[in-house]
């Protein structure tokens, strides 16, 4: 089996107050966990909170409910593909390009 390098940081590009096309695609190439909203101080506004899979969070921007719903139902539908598939079996984590071990 052919094992894959992931430097996370080079994808999350941004870890608060981010769209939500950023969080769906980092839920879209298998780096989500896991997807919660809170409330935000304007009533009806949500944010959601993206847990990835190296232990760090992202955090949306506050948008209107009905939008935090349509964008976590998206997320969850790409967290459930890539348990069902196993997409982590062939990728490694790695904090930094220094530490990847040697082959």
């Amino acid at each position: 089996m052919k094992v894959l390098y992931v430097n996370i940081e080079r994808y999350v590009v941004c870890l608060e107050n981010c769209s939500l096309r950023h969080i769906e695609s980092l839920a879209m190439i298998g780096l989500a966990e896991k997807a919660e909203t809170i409330d935000c101080e304007k009533e009806n506004f949500q944010r959601i909170i993206l847990h990835l899979v190296n232990g760090k969070t992202v955090t949306s921007e506050c948008f209107y409910y009905e939008e935090i719903k349509q964008s976590l139902k998206i997320i969850n539908m790409y967290i459930e593909f890539a348990r069902k598939t196993n997409l982590l079996r062939e990728l490694t984590i790695v904090e930094s390009w220094e530490k990847l071990p040697s082959e």
